[in-house]
């Protein structure tokens, strides 16, 4: 097969596997927002309104999301910031097959196993766990190795062709990519060794200290690289001018404190930000840190897969001693900066470096496949092109490949998040609850993005006021003559900088839920279930005489007795609420958390009284006779099937609601129809198909 011919089915077969990639990241896809990156509703949602993300701003990122928000024609805003990262994703998992079939070693085994080692490389990174929970979410993670794959095939590129238009164009995608992730600059270094020594290694020398014959030529055509490199690298990098323009959308409490209308503060903000969290560890501490990295290595690859990259580690420097130092410069600068990084979602840094495992892991893969030709031969048996048949070889390279199935079968669970609509099944209730004129009270800075989102893109409910989005620091006049509720009922003073002000609202305001959304299953972080709460100067109607609920139990759940319930009429949509009232008896003052449950699926849990029994009792009173009751709606979660269930409210044991006593109340059956798509429903509440601003 001659050599352009060999080329186009290389691209083929990346192509192959990108598009195999991209359908599986398509099936477990974020439907929209989601609570699994910590800044996802952020990212989700600036883009599309060409704002300022968090520091260091992300502007290549915002440029393409914005473009993927306005083109694509399926979904929300959020939906189609979610297939940004699984396209590019799948552009990383093509570049990848190229970038290894281009560096394995031709001398060790014929160009079918090695486009197997190839592919099975790049299909191991593309399901592997992290990786892939990165590519079904809006997030700069998946889009980055895009970017990264595309630089090194470049920096290939120029190798082979030595063309300074082909250095520009390697020059100028790296510096775009620190648009995706400003981490990408430690890579540079490993790079410009690389083109040092490619530079001046004579044609075809494996030893990378050997100098060419025309020492002076080398040396003018280093010049030009320099030159062209840095004037390339200076227009991609040139991106970050655009962030004093947009510096007016920060809402965020710590980036408004260094928005980049300065010099000092844009460079606080690129390349200063987040100082606090490097180098982090002492000294003493980097064994620990080490073995935290190679614990997620191993949740990647396996034990198997660390024990092929060692082996390809020794394989790439004998045989490709100048991409040795490219590729493991680069992996060992990515380990050593974020092994001493303090995050609580640390796994996710460490992506680049599991990409380039990826390339050692393949070289393990051909030197196994040597092994194994080599001990074949030495009992007769010989395994080239001419000595097999078409059909054999077809069925060991199957052989190879199956292991590209295991992260699949084992990693699906975790990262389908296609049944992900806590989030939007719960704020198109909230938007239609909530009365004309009101105001909603929500988290600071990226945390508010859940709520921001909907008037930011479409505009959602001008008439409610979202006091937090235009300032971190709202007037509290700016609540005069407004119903005020909340998605939070803590304030600064006790769950942080990203809690709404402690004066915004009055200290001694009865915080009542109306309101209860599910609290997602799978999420980065400690997050309060979503809740919808009505802040009142007035106490609440906690206690009740003479009521007649239709549904009668009288069961014991130890400190109160449920003496019946009131559900709202039947059906309901998935997606919409039931209402519910809740009549108890008081033993006494002991707290008492419940749980409901529709089926198996967990609705909500909240305390008897909602925690405002003390308080009542203290300033109101409880008379005798009188019954306790919780009066609520609940969310109905779009992705449950239609169908009949059993309403069940159990006494929860602990904090988890899976922990249960044995008592419980059946409230009824509930059935549950679906006459109206997830999607129609939030666009519907939100008031547009399209973006709006």
């Amino acid at each position: 097969m001659s050599e352009p011919t060999s080329r186009w089915t290389d691209r083929w077969i990346a192509a192959g596997l990108g598009f195999f990639a991209l359908l599986v990241y398509l099936r477990t896809l974020t439907p929209s927002l989601s609570f699994l990156s910590p800044d996802g509703s952020e990212l989700a949602t600036v883009p599309a309104i060409l704002g300022l993300a968090h520091p260091p701003g992300y502007p290549l990122y915002t440029w393409l999301g914005f473009f993927f928000s306005r083109l694509l024609p399926v979904g929300d805003v959020a939906h189609r910031m979610n297939m940004m990262s699984a396209v590019l994703g799948a552009v990383g998992v093509s570049a990848l097959y190229l970038l290894v079939v281009r560096l394995l070693p031709t001398e060790r085994v014929g160009l079918l196993w090695r486009r197997c080692a190839a592919a099975l490389a790049a299909l191991l990174f593309a399901f592997s766990l992290t990786f892939w929970s990165q590519a079904v979410i809006a997030e700069v993670y998946a889009p980055n190795i895009g970017l990264i794959g595309l630089t090194l095939l470049l920096l290939l590129r120029w190798e082979r062709t030595r063309s300074l238009l082909d250095f520009s164009f390697f020059a100028l995608t790296f510096g775009l990519s620190l648009g995706t992730h400003m981490s990408n600059l430690g890579l540079a270094p490993a790079m410009a060794l690389f083109i040092l020594l490619t530079v001046f290694a004579a044609p075809g020398a494996p030893n990378p200290g050997q100098k060419g014959p025309i020492a002076g030529r080398r040396v003018w055509e280093l010049a030009g690289l320099v030159i062209v490199g840095a004037a390339a690298f200076g227009l991609g990098a040139a991106q970050f001018l655009w962030l004093p323009l947009r510096a007016s959308t920060i809402n965020d409490p710590l980036s408004i404190k260094i928005a980049p209308v300065t010099l000092a503060n844009l460079y606080q903000y690129t390349l200063g930000a987040f100082t606090q969290l490097r180098f982090a560890f002492p000294l003493g501490a980097l064994p620990d840190r080490v073995v935290i990295y190679i614990y997620f290595l191993i949740q990647q690859y396996g034990l198997g897969g660390i024990l092929l990259g060692a082996a390809g580690l020794g394989s790439l420097l004998v045989h490709r001693p100048r991409h040795f130092y490219l590729l493991v410069g680069m992996y060992l600068v990515n380990v050593w900066f974020f092994t001493q990084y303090r995050a609580f979602d640390l796994e996710v840094f460490f992506i680049p470096a599991h990409y380039l495992w990826a390339v050692l892991l393949a070289f393990g893969v051909v030197e196994v496949l040597y092994g194994l030709g080599w001990m074949a031969s030495r009992i007769g048996v010989h395994l080239g092109r001419g000595c097999l048949s078409s059909g054999m070889r077809a069925g060991l390279a199957v052989l190879i490949l199956l292991p590209s199935l295991t992260p699949i079968r084992r990693n699906w669970e975790k990262n389908n998040l296609s049944d992900d609509t806590a989030i939007n099944d719960f704020y198109a209730n909230v938007w239609e609850r909530l009365p004309a004129q009101s105001a909603l009270i929500t988290p600071r800075g990226v945390f508010g993005y859940d709520a921001f989102y909907w008037q930011l893109i479409y505009d959602t409910r001008p008439d409610v006021l979202l006091p937090l989005l235009p300032s971190p620091n709202p007037s509290p006049a700016s609540l005069a003559d407004r119903e005020v509720f909340g998605t939070t009922r803590t304030v600064s003073s006790k769950g942080g900088m990203f809690a709404p002000p402690a004066d915004l609202t009055p200290t001694d305001s009865w915080i009542l839920p109306v309101l209860f959304g599910q609290q997602p299953e799978k999420q980065i972080g400690r997050r309060e279930q979503l809740a919808l709460y009505q802040y009142s100067k007035t106490p609440p109607e906690l206690a009740i005489r003479g009521a007649a609920p239709a549904v009668v139990t009288h069961a014991d759940f130890g400190p109160a007795v449920l003496v019946g319930a009131d559900i709202s009429a039947q059906p309901v949509e998935s997606g919409g609420v039931l209402e519910i009232s809740l009549y108890w008896s008081s033993r006494g003052p002991a707290p008492l958390r419940v749980t409901l449950r529709l089926g198996s699926q967990v609705l909500e849990q909240h305390e008897v009284g909602f925690g405002l029994l003390s308080r009542y009792v203290r300033e109101v009173g409880i008379g005798p006779g009188e019954w306790i009751v919780d009066r609520y709606a609940v969310v109905i979660p779009s992705s449950v099937p239609p169908g009949r269930y059993t309403l069940t409210l159990s006494p929860q044991v602990g904090q988890s609601p899976a922990i249960l006593s044995s008592a419980s109340a059946a409230l009824g059956v509930i059935e549950v129809i679906d006459e109206m798509e997830a999607m129609e429903q939030w666009l519907r509440a939100a008031g547009s198909s399209s973006p709006g601003r």
